[in-house]
Order: C-alpha cells, then structure tokens, then sequence
C-alpha cells in the first residue's frame, strides 16, 4: 500500500495569530516498514488548497438552533442538549471518528466521592483487583456523564475499546483535576 499525501503545516504567531512561516511535508505511506515515511519540501503555491478554518461567523449557539433539530445527523436534538445544559450545567462534546461524537458533562464533588467510596468498598471486599478498580471506575463515570449516546457498562459491546478512558479522562480534566496553567509565584 504505498500512497502520497501532501501536508501544509503552517506556523502561526501566537501574538498575532499570523502566518509567519509555511512548510509542505510530502508524506509517503509504504508497507515497509524501514522505509523513510516523510520528505520535505517547500511549496507555496500549495497554500490555496487548504480547507478554511472555522471562524466565529460560522459559529451558531446551541441557544439559536430551534429545538426540534438534530445537532449533527443522528445525533441529539438542540432542544434537548438545552435542557441538559439547563440540568448540568455546562455540555461537552468529543468527536471520537469524523461521524462519531459523544455529549458528555461534568461530575460535581459529591457524584465523585459516592463514586469513590464505592470502589473502595469493591476492592476492600475482595471483589475487585486494583485494575478491574480502574476499569470500574472509568466505565461508572462514562455511564454517568455521558448523555449522548448513553453507556451502559454492563452492557458495552457496541462501544470501542477505549471510550470509557478517553471519556473519564476528559470528565476528569472538565471537572476540575487538571489545572489550565500553573505559575510560581
């Protein structure tokens, strides 16, 4: 299977936001695997098919899409997603594939301790090793903050592999135990 993609890779100016350098990367797909996947070159007559970027222009508030439509195809209508950013608060969105999308919340203080509680009761009890903890713990939060579609972890089948993680993770991240910056002071 050996294939060619081109890539433009462009450098912004944090500051500004504007270009100030653009590079074409040629990528070579091969099957072997001591061959060389990347060549590089520069092409600026390239830059014109790029894809635009969202700008806030083509950005619509939930708030402004009436309640009856799908946010995406086959996926939850506004009026609904509406009334959990009523019941929540705020409401997330993970596109897992280009087709795949999870809505999902936030855990408050209490929702994580009962959780907590919980699987220490499990371990302690003998009913679960330190791993199946883990696995437990991540599939309870999914199971809990994931609103669209719904998990079910004793019933999971239809779900990859690692959505439970990436999802508890991110859960996680939302919900305050990854702080946005830290700074000495």
């Amino acid at each position: 299977m050996d294939s060619k993609r081109k890539v433009v890779v462009k450098n912004l100016d944090i500051e500004s936001g504007e270009d100030f350098e653009t590079t074409t990367v040629d990528l070579e797909m091969s099957d072997d695997p001591s061959a060389s996947d990347l060549a590089s070159g520069y092409s600026p007559d390239l830059e014109d098919e790029e894809q635009p970027v969202q700008n806030d222009a083509d950005y619509q508030d939930i708030e402004d899409v009436p309640d009856e439509e799908a946010i995406w195809d086959g996926g939850p209508l506004a009026g609904t997603v509406k009334d959990w950013k009523k019941q929540y608060g705020d409401i997330y969105v993970t596109s897992i594939t280009y087709d795949k999308h999870i809505v999902w919340r936030s855990l408050n203080r209490a929702e994580y301790k009962q959780i907590v509680k919980k699987m220490e009761q499990l371990v302690q009890a003998g009913q679960l090793t330190t791993a199946e903890a883990n696995l437990w713990n991540e599939e309870t939060i999914s199971e809990l903050c994931m609103l669209y579609p719904k998990f079910d972890k004793n019933n999971s089948a239809g779900f990859m592999a690692g959505l439970p993680s990436l999802i508890a993770q991110e859960v996680l991240e939302a919900s305050g135990f990854v702080a946005l910056e830290v700074r000495q002071l």
